[in-house]
């Protein structure tokens, strides 16, 4: 059989995807029977758009296994650990993966005592201080180089100065990558690392590798990490079939371990296919010159933008309601649907995201924050459940507080007892305790009478199922896990009458609940209390976000299914800022780029100090010069991306003033002046 490595290239929606799909099918049709490939795509959301397409181009294709590269290393890491321990001369545990929030909080305790007065002037506090190394440790394995070299390439990158403070950082990177691999401890760093370091050079891995893939096809490779290039040539060097697509003006996650550079190199031992006609009829097609024209040289032919149209203000907070406005007015017309439309902000702050969606629902039009990255416990659902385990579990009265016991009231009672019954209830009913609070009969209260039927019900409710579930905790019939299924299960039984955020933080609480109960486990803590007391503490610091894991196999599994049906069925306004809204790989009709003035929208969110972990960075580079040339060409990509994605039209919010009052100086403020300008109400909306 004659084996093929093709590199499909081209811009956003040209139809590189269908194209890899269409390889991937007549490659199974030749192959023998039992012969699989491997499938990589660079996230979850693309994974999704893969299988779908896959299925509707072949039934029978619902046997391939699609993975993202995280995905692989950490699946086959696990599988090859004992091989792993062998080299590592480590004892053979079965490992636990750690979730970054929890690897922030073991690694603080850990260097607790090591981090001295100068790492902390330097990165800016503990909390900056352990998180920023841990990404350099997690951006070094991605590309490949070596943990003992990250303290030499910050000091050739002028970031440390001192040969003090570069010492401290590697010592604090060995005794974390040490202490973990003793402990059975595996971060996404780590996995990164013993993936490429230890087990892809492995003769028994290789092995493994020849004997269960036949090929290797992979989707956007201009967002995979250097290592999983790597792994690439080994398919090449065997005569295996292999074939990539890569998007130039791609690169969304560069900063965030992607290597799109590096890929390239795998590019000359393809054959090269370029795909320049984009399938979707998007703004891009024909209109991504004379955008670039006006923000590079000032020039524009003005009627060749008639798609493009400016939303102007004043002020921000006007900015926000009048765009919220012209949105809810184009809806009732029917000009467009919800669904139709996507909000994208180049850095979403809290005030826009609560003015959005509150002005959005009160024209009740429904609206999403794609991957939204909020704290926990900004959850009242959340909130009221932690606040009810200090209930449950005795020793930690220290944790429960009046007002949040109101507010559990609330929360678990479906609102049949509002906030003043609730406040009422916690003054009188509450009785506080160190060891064992509790909550009291009702008669406690001289005038329970003002309490309404619902209320009186929904309270004894709660306080009758607190009771029996403490003498099941005492009796030892289950342990705490089994306890916050049943907490789910009893106070949120009918998930449908939630909204989606509810549902997600609810699945988001189950994942780290039983995470953190693991991770307990793996290090020998089997102080109950304690565990609880760390949970909650760890929840109400707010570094757990309300983004769970795209996997059903937990406690959460009922949670994951209920969030799956709110995403197929929901028409609904999209709201993201530029980063989450590329890497969903979405098209909408209608764009509103909000801040369009911004100078966010020419700077990059990446990862701190993450170019000098590219293969490319050469030492003489300070990361000011790599961050300027970078900064120039992002903008370029973003409007290339953004309006292959868009098939109607663009509307560009902006304010002339931002929140603070200064004025807006972004780069693509000349394409706002431009549309401005032209004295057409079809053209800009002043206000």
């Amino acid at each position: 059989m004659e084996y093929q490595h093709l590199w499909i290239q081209g811009n956003s929606c040209c139809g590189k995807t269908s194209r890899l799909v269409e390889m991937l099918v007549e490659w199974t049709k030749q192959v023998t029977f039992g012969q699989k490939s491997l499938i990589l795509c660079f996230n979850q959301e693309t994974k999704k758009i893969f299988a779908n397409i896959l299925l509707n181009k072949d039934a029978h294709s619902y046997q391939q296994k699609i993975k993202t590269p995280t995905g692989l290393m950490i699946e086959d890491v696990f599988l090859f650990y004992p091989l792993i321990c062998q080299k590592l001369n480590l004892k053979s545990t079965l490992p636990i993966r750690l979730l970054s929030e929890t690897e922030q909080e073991l690694a603080t305790q850990l260097w607790h005592d090591d981090l001295t007065p100068e790492l902390l002037t330097l990165f800016g506090g503990e909390y900056n201080c352990v998180r920023r190394i841990l990404d350099f440790i997690q951006l070094a394995a991605a590309g490949g180089i070596p943990s003992e070299k990250i303290p030499q390439r910050l000091y050739y990158a002028q970031i440390v100065s001192d040969d003090g403070v570069v010492d401290a950082i590697g010592d604090l990177i060995l005794k974390w990558r040490t202490w973990c691999l003793n402990k059975g401890l595996l971060s996404y760093g780590l996995i990164y690392e013993l993936y490429w370091r230890y087990l892809l050079p492995s003769d028994d891995y290789q092995a493994y590798l020849q004997k269960n893939y036949s090929g290797i096809f992979a989707d956007d490779v201009d967002n995979f990490p250097a290592i999983m290039a790597d792994l690439a040539k080994i398919f090449l060097s065997n005569e295996k079939q292999a074939v990539f697509t890569y998007n130039q003006q791609g690169k969304v996650r560069i900063g965030f371990n992607a290597d799109p550079d590096y890929w390239l190199n795998i590019k000359k031992s393809c054959n090269c296919e370029s795909l320049l006609i984009e399938k979707v009829n998007s703004l891009g097609k024909n209109q991504i010159s004379y955008v670039l024209d006006v923000i590079k040289y000032n020039y524009i032919e003005i009627e060749k933008l008639e798609n493009f149209q400016t939303i102007k203000t004043n002020s921000r907070a006007d900015l926000l309601t009048t765009t919220i406005d012209f949105i809810s007015k184009a809806i009732a017309l029917g000009e467009v649907k919800a669904g139709e439309i996507a909000i994208i902000v180049p850095g979403l702050d809290e005030v826009a995201r609560y003015s959005l969606s509150s002005s959005l629902h009160q024209y009740g039009i429904k609206n999403r924050f794609l991957q939204e990255q909020r704290p926990l416990i900004s959850s009242t659902l959340i909130r009221g459940i932690l606040t009810l385990l200090g209930f449950l579990y005795e020793d930690l009265g220290r944790l429960v507080i009046k007002d949040m016991v109101a507010e559990m009231l609330v929360v678990l009672s479906a609102h049949n007892i509002d906030l003043v019954r609730g406040g009422l209830l916690a003054d009188y009913c509450y009785h506080p305790d160190i060891k064992s609070p509790t909550l009291l009969n009702v008669e406690h209260f001289s005038r329970w009478d003002r309490l309404n039927v619902s209320s009186l019900e929904a309270y004894n409710r709660i306080r009758d199922w607190i009771e029996d579930k403490k003498t099941e905790i005492k009796t030892g019939k289950k342990n705490f896990l089994f306890i916050v299924d049943d907490i789910i299960e009893f106070f949120f039984p009918n998930l449908d009458r939630l909204n989606y955020t509810q549902v997600s933080n609810l699945r988001a609480f189950t994942e780290t609940v039983e995470h953190f109960w693991q991770v307990q486990q793996q290090l020998v803590n089997d102080n109950l209390q304690d565990i609880i007391t760390q949970l909650i503490s760890l929840l109400r610091k707010g570094t757990i976000t309300a983004n769970p894991l795209p996997v059903a196999d937990s406690l959460s599994s009922q949670l994951s299914n209920e969030v799956e049906q709110y995403e197929k069925i929901l028409d609904y306004v999209t709201i993201a800022n530029i980063y989450q809204y590329r890497t969903s790989h979405l098209q909408h009709r209608w764009h509103f780029w909000l801040d369009a003035g911004s100078n966010f929208w020419s700077q990059s969110s990446s990862l701190f100090a993450s170019e000098i972990f590219l293969q490319s960075w050469q030492p003489h580079l300070s990361l000011s010069e790599i961050e300027t040339e970078a900064d120039k060409q992002l903008l370029e990509r973003v409007l290339n991306d953004l309006l292959a994605r868009v098939t109607g039209k663009v509307f560009l919010c902006h304010s002339n003033l931002t929140t603070n009052g200064s004025e807006q100086i972004g780069q693509l403020l000349p394409l706002v002046e431009y549309l401005t300008a032209v004295n057409n109400q079809q053209s800009t909306i002043n206000y």
